[in-house]
């Protein structure tokens, strides 16, 4: 019996020092592991504090919350994707083309990055865009201000003609005309010569009188700055019109989230006008200067133009995608982006 007991009581030792062992054993692994952890995620949010923190206080703006927060569209129904246009042809050597447009011979006019408008022609057989490229002019407009003194020379986008005259929204100079036989360049409105200044001009429209130019100036902040100005929530984008006859500049409607492309109806009663960062076309009447619709797109629409079928082409740069939303809905993410871009 003695022995019996004996042997239970070994084996109840034997049992007691294994048990009393492995947790800690286990307990001390478990310790340095959490202690690694611990160390590289404390070093992580420390990193990416202070990266946020610098990008924030970087920014040379405070970014607002949206205004107006966007209405989603989905591609389905009349945006569902077509594969309707053909590949056409590549130009090669321009240097960010923006507006095109064409005239009764078949020739292209285009805007560049570098300053440049040029003429593309037509192909011996009568091929568009397949000729030889011309350059009309490279803007350089002396003794008048400029959006941004960082570029010297025009940076012409919208395009519009009427007859051998190019009428150009140019961000650093601001509305011009040219005549594109003899390439001579007309200012018509200067960056200061409303208040606030034109900060970035983009596009324009001219009636089909000649007596009026509509023309969009995209924010209030300077050329340079026009990414800044996208991301900060500012919704002071404006169009304006100005009349070839008197002079007259007026404002036909502002406080705009990013005012872009402008298009005059057939009949010039009505005006589109691109709100790109709320992506929507508005509509108004140019008779009371009031919104008569808004129409609201799944991208981030630009240049608006006629198809000659009584609609209308709208160009966009990219597709809405949830982290836009994500942004738009986040003013403190957007600023610290602004500040680690800047």
């Amino acid at each position: 019996m003695m022995s019996k007991v004996r042997q239970r009581k070994q084996k109840e030792k034997q049992e007691r020092r294994f048990a009393d062992g492995m947790p800690k054993t286990e307990l001390a692994s478990n310790s340095v592991g959490l202690s690694v952890f611990t160390r590289v995620l404390g070093i992580t949010l420390a990193v990416i504090t202070g990266i946020s923190l610098l990008g924030y206080y970087r920014a040379p703006y405070s970014c607002l919350p949206a205004k107006r927060l966007t209405v989603e569209v989905q591609l389905s129904g009349p945006f569902s994707f077509k594969n309707k246009i053909t590949p056409g042809l590549r130009v090669k050597g321009l240097a960010s083309p923006e507006s095109l447009v064409q005239d009764d011979r078949g020739n292209l006019y285009t805007s560049l990055h570098d300053g440049r408008i040029v003429r593309i022609k037509p192909s011996d057989d009568g091929r568009i865009s397949a000729g030889d490229v011309v350059n009309v002019t490279s803007v350089f407009i002396k003794n008048i201000p400029r959006a941004t003194e960082r570029v010297d020379h025009g940076r012409p986008l919208g395009l519009r003609l009427q007859g051998d005259t190019l009428y150009v929204a140019d961000p650093n100079y601001g509305i011009y005309s040219l005549n594109t036989h003899s390439g001579k360049v007309k200012t018509l409105v200067k960056v200061n010569d409303v208040n606030p200044s034109l900060g970035y001009t983009d596009d324009l429209d001219v009636s089909k009188d000649g007596k009026y130019i509509y023309f969009s100036d995209v924010t209030s902040l300077h050329s340079d700055k026009i990414m800044y100005g996208i991301y900060s929530g500012v919704c002071d984008g404006r169009v304006l019109r100005y009349s070839t006859e008197n002079e007259e500049i007026r404002t036909v409607v502002d406080n705009l989230c990013v005012a872009n492309g402008v298009q005059l109806s057939q009949d010039d009663k009505l005006l589109f006008v691109s709100e790109t960062m709320q992506c929507a076309i508005r509509v108004i009447d140019l008779s009371t200067l009031k919104i008569l619709k808004i129409v609201n797109v799944p991208i981030f629409p630009d240049n608006i133009r006629p198809t000659g079928k009584g609609t209308y082409w709208i160009a966009g740069g990219s597709l809405r995608t949830p982290w836009h939303s994500f942004l738009e809905r986040n003013p403190v993410v957007r600023q610290i982006a602004s500040g680690l871009l800047s």
